[in-house]
């Protein structure tokens, strides 16, 4: 959103430039020359203006002309942005660059640039956005990056950048929004990232980063972005996050970070997603995470948490997301966790979660994805799951549930996939099963069910072929 708002304010300031027939230095009309000519200017998606006749003996429209420039604003004599953005530049940014010494917006994106980036983009004191991101630029971010001490706005994103992120970046006080992500950069993240007391945006996930989450970023009060997923990192969540209270998105998944997840965290009351998932993270789960009222986005699944389910999280009333699975929680189902009524997806699958299923579950009229697989749970499936309505995914399977299923699960006329294999279900299949008109995956297999109506075995037959041979009991061949 913030990047295609800046975007918006580059097509708008483009479109009410000010005067188009105005001298500007050679050295900047030099520059703009060398430009078009490193990047297969001839053909750009679009040139108008560069070449419009008459010509000058470089080849190039007249001097003067150069506010007519498709992708060029003039301001008081001088080129104050160049946005070409798609469209159609295959080459190398050129050194002459630098000579465009008012340059305050260069936004060269979504275009097939290479080789790497020049260091002499550090010249350019008055730059204040610089767009790269979307390119085939290679080899090390310049440090002399580090001397644009007026840029806000930063990205460098999907490129095939790599080598470390320099140290020099601390010195970009103004700094608000910093996008590296998708690149191969390797390192550690410079401690020196905490002084961007006004960033508002940090994203360097895709990388190939190592070492710890630096106590610093602890300074950021004004982030509200901080996605460092998909790297390499290790060592703690350093309790010092918890500082960020501005914080909205805390992304750290697909990481090697250990340790439990600090109670200071409960402290992000702005924070609506927090992704901790595919990490080494072990201990409880802190009660205090019940405090993010705005969360509506919780994922902390593939690492090594144990113990119970806080109850407080039925305080996350906005929650939409809640994935826990594949971890080594225990206890039963909080009946509080039917308190959240906004909940569309509730996995808790892979766990030591006993007891029984809530009944209340039917409460969380939103729901439709519910997956309790691979957990020691015990007696009947409650008939009230039924009354789900909206569900289009339940897996209830490997577990210890007992009794028979009940009919009113054929009331889910919306439900997908329906897994109730390997557990201890027994008795008659209601023909009311039949009425999943929507269903493309159905497993029953292992258990001890039958099936007297004709109807229905055919209708079972077609979607889970194995399910009557796989029965623990003689109880279907009763029926012959």
């Amino acid at each position: 959103m913030r990047k295609f708002l800046f975007y918006i304010l580059f097509i708008f300031v483009i479109h009410i430039s000010t005067p188009v027939f105005c001298q500007i230095p050679s050295s900047e009309r030099e520059a703009l020359i060398a430009l078009y000519n490193s990047t297969n200017g001839d053909k750009w998606n679009i040139t108008s203006g560069w070449k419009t006749p008459p010509l000058h003996s470089d080849g190039f429209a007249m001097p003067g002309t150069e506010g007519n420039w498709f992708g060029v604003t003039l301001s008081e004599n001088h080129v104050s942005q160049i946005v070409l953005r798609e469209n159609g530049l295959i080459g190398n940014i050129p050194l002459e660059i630098e000579n465009v010494n008012y340059l305050e917006y260069l936004y060269l994106a979504y275009n097939e640039l290479s080789g790497n980036i020049p260091s002499h983009l550090g010249n350019l004191k008055n730059l204040n956005a610089l767009n790269l991101s979307f390119n085939k630029l290679s080899g090390s971010i310049p440090s002399q990056l580090g001397n644009l001490i007026k840029l806000e706005f930063l990205d460098m994103s999907f490129n095939k950048l790599n080598g470390e992120i320099p140290s020099e970046f601390g010195n970009l006080l103004r700094m608000k929004e910093l996008y590296l992500h998708k690149n191969e950069l390797s390192g550690f993240i410079p401690s020196q990232l905490g002084n961007l007391s006004n960033l508002n945006c940090l994203f360097l996930r895709d990388n190939k980063l190592t070492g710890e989450i630096p106590k610093t970023l602890g300074h950021l009060t004004n982030l509200e972005y901080l996605w460092l997923c998909y790297n390499q990192l290790d060592g703690t969540i350093p309790i010092e996050l918890g500082s960020i209270t501005n914080l909205k998105s805390l992304r750290l998944e697909y990481n090697r970070i250990k340790g439990s997840i600090p109670i200071e965290l409960g402290k992000l009351k702005n924070l609506e997603e927090i992704w901790l998932m595919n990490n080494l993270l072990n201990g409880s789960i802190p009660a205090q995470i019940g405090n993010l009222s705005n969360l509506y986005s919780l994922r902390f699944e593939n690492n090594q948490l144990s113990g119970r389910i806080p109850v407080e999280f039925e305080n996350l009333t906005r929650l939409s997301e809640l994935r826990i699975n594949n971890n080594r929680l225990s206890g039963e189902i909080p009946s509080q966790l039917c308190n959240i009524k906004k909940l569309k997806t509730l996995c808790l699958s892979n766990n030591q979660i006993s007891g029984e299923i809530p009944s209340q579950l039917n409460l969380l009229s939103n729901l439709e994805f519910l997956d309790l697989s691979k957990n020691l749970l015990t007696g009947i499936i409650p008939q009230e799951l039924g009354n789900l309505r909206y569900l289009k995914y339940m897996n209830l399977s490997e577990n210890k549930l007992t009794g028979s299923i009940p009919k009113q699960i054929g009331n889910l006329k919306e439900l997908d996939t329906c897994i109730l294999s390997h557990n201890q279900l027994n008795g008659i299949i209601p023909a009311d099963i039949g009425k999943l008109k929507n269903i493309t995956f159905l497993d029953i297999s292992y258990n001890s069910l039958s099936a007297t109506n004709s109807t229905l075995r055919k209708w079972l037959n077609k979607r889970n072929p194995d399910w009557e041979i796989t029965q623990n009991s003689n109880e279907q061949k009763s029926k012959k």
